[in-house]
């Protein structure tokens, strides 16, 4: 309940209006406590007017008695009539206003001694002019009647003025008393509303001169219901938020430090396996570009061996004719037994020069299937970046594969070819020895030649294959050789990249250094 009527639950605009308020009816109450005594002196003022004129006409009609009774002039005692009449209105009127609460009541007896007194004075007034002018001392006689009634004027004259005295005295006494009221209790309200003010302000003064300075432990908590108590708890709630931020940000600021670190040796690591990957991409452009030339030679060579086996199926079908020629030309046949014999020399020498060609091609496909084996585990490294790289890379180590099977294919058939080429040269060297089994041998050689020619065919479709396929491996190769150009070109932006990020991590890390040095000037 005390609470409630507490001060610290008016607003501060209450507070002075209810400071104010008093001072001000206190001054209200001066006001009409003068405004009182102004108007009781009228009033007092006014009565002895009134009894002050009486007293006049009392005057007046004793003067007028004295010369009507020196004089014997009725002009004087037309003037006395006059006096007479107005000091009878007089009394009746003042006599009305007692009774009517316009004077004060207890003046009534003293009203009714003069009206009686009056009374009195007319009827020996009356009895001392028809006295005259015999007896003019009936007149003076008459006079003292009026000595009784100016005594008892004077005497309401004389309560008028004590009365008058009293209020002034009261009037002033108020006003003295109501002004030291009026003092002590508008010190009293400077004090408390002071009090009520001044101490919350200074409260917050000082708690915001100490979160001026960095010094977040102030914790304000006010029960006031008014502004200041509103001031207060909005200060608290402000430190206490700032503590949280601030606490927040160092926080942060420290994982930022050590996240910036991370990140700075991270980036490194990564500018690092970049590096590494350019050079690894420089030495497969090289090794492609190796490839492409071995490529263009095994395609060369094929082109070589095709013309070497449409040479060698000419021949085959020139001792076709020779062995068809051969039955009805057999005084011949020793001779051309020599020269088919050369032939058939030549014609190992040509395989020969075939198997020669196919262990290179054999080669060159080994070392192509191994170099598209190094380009998938390097595009298998090199993650997302060689995906493309990677197929690439599977599809020439299939056309490798495809390469060497025909190769290895073409051998056999080469080796087939030697050994008819061998049986060939046995039988053209038995056909000299025995010629009389000649027609036999031409025969058997005829069919010989014609399974050569076939197999020369063979070899000369195979040639031609090879050469195609070689010609499609260059497309493909160039085509890796570009992808590996792009993969470099990749790692040098990732590199550069990378060497950006390493820059902003530094400078990220020394912010993160900078803001944990503010944040420590902060006590939380």
């Amino acid at each position: 309940m005390l609470r409630v009527l507490s001060l610290e639950n008016l607003t501060v605009t209450r507070k002075l209006g209810l400071g104010f308020g008093l001072l001000l009816a206190l001054a209200v109450l001066l006001a009409g406590t003068g405004l009182k005594g102004l108007r009781n002196d009228e009033q007092s003022f006014e009565r002895i007017s009134r009894l002050g004129a009486l007293f006049d006409e009392t005057v007046y009609a004793r003067e007028a008695n004295f010369q009507y009774a020196l004089s014997a002039d009725k002009a004087h005692l037309g003037s006395h009539a006059e006096h007479q009449l107005t000091l009878k209105q007089a009394l009746a009127q003042l006599l009305e206003d007692v009774q009517g609460n316009q004077w004060p009541v207890d003046d009534l007896p003293t009203v009714q001694q003069l009206n009686a007194d009056l009374d009195r004075y007319n009827q020996a007034h009356q009895a001392a002019q028809a006295a005259l002018p015999a007896d003019a001392k009936a007149i003076v006689q008459a006079n003292e009647r009026l000595s009784a009634l100016q005594d008892n004027i004077n005497v309401l004259y004389k309560k008028e003025e004590e009365r008058a005295a009293t209020s002034v005295g009261t009037v002033v006494s108020i006003l003295l008393g109501v002004t030291a009221v009026a003092l002590v209790l508008g010190v009293l309200i400077a004090w408390l509303i002071g009090r009520q003010i001044v101490r919350p302000l200074r409260q917050t003064l000082d708690a915001a001169e100490r979160i001026a300075q960095g010094d977040l432990t102030v914790q304000l908590d006010s029960h006031r219901n008014d502004e200041l108590g509103q001031l207060l708890r909005a200060i608290g709630h402000m430190s206490q938020r700032l503590r949280d931020v601030i606490t927040q940000i160092g926080h942060g600021s420290s994982q930022l430090a050590v996240s910036a670190s991370q990140l700075a040796t991270i980036t490194t690591q990564t500018q690092a396996g970049t590096d590494s990957q350019k050079t690894d991409t420089d030495r497969v452009a090289t090794a492609m570009n190796e490839m492409t030339s071995m490529v263009q030679a095994v395609a060369r060579n094929s082109e070589d061996a095709a013309t070497a086996a449409r040479l060698a199926d000419q021949e085959a079908s020139g001792a076709s004719g020779i062995s068809r020629n051969a039955i009805v030309q057999i005084e011949a046949l020793a001779g051309e037994v020599g020269v088919s014999a050369d032939s058939m020399n030549r014609l190992h020498k040509e395989i020969d020069r075939i198997a020669s060609v196919l262990g290179v091609i054999k080669a060159v496909a080994g070392q192509t299937n191994l170099l598209a084996l190094n380009a998938a585990i390097e595009a298998a490294r090199a993650g997302e970046a060689g995906r493309g790289f990677a197929v690439v890379a599977d599809e020439v180590r299939s056309l490798a594969q495809r390469t060497q099977q025909s190769s290895e294919e073409i051998e056999q058939l080469i080796g087939e070819l030697q050994r008819i080429a061998n049986e060939s040269t046995q039988i053209m060297q038995s056909s000299v020895e025995q010629t009389q089994s000649t027609v036999t041998g031409v025969r058997n050689t005829g069919d010989a030649l014609a399974v050569i020619t076939r197999q020369v065919s063979e070899i000369q479709q195979m040639s031609l294959r090879i050469a195609s396929a070689a010609e499609e491996q260059t497309g493909v190769v160039e085509e890796i050789t570009r992808s590996v150009l792009h993969v470099r070109e990749t790692a040098d932006q990732s590199a550069l990249a990378s060497s950006e990020i390493a820059t902003s991590s530094v400078e990220l890390a020394r912010l993160g250094n900078d803001l944990q040095s503010l944040v420590v000037h902060f006590r939380t």
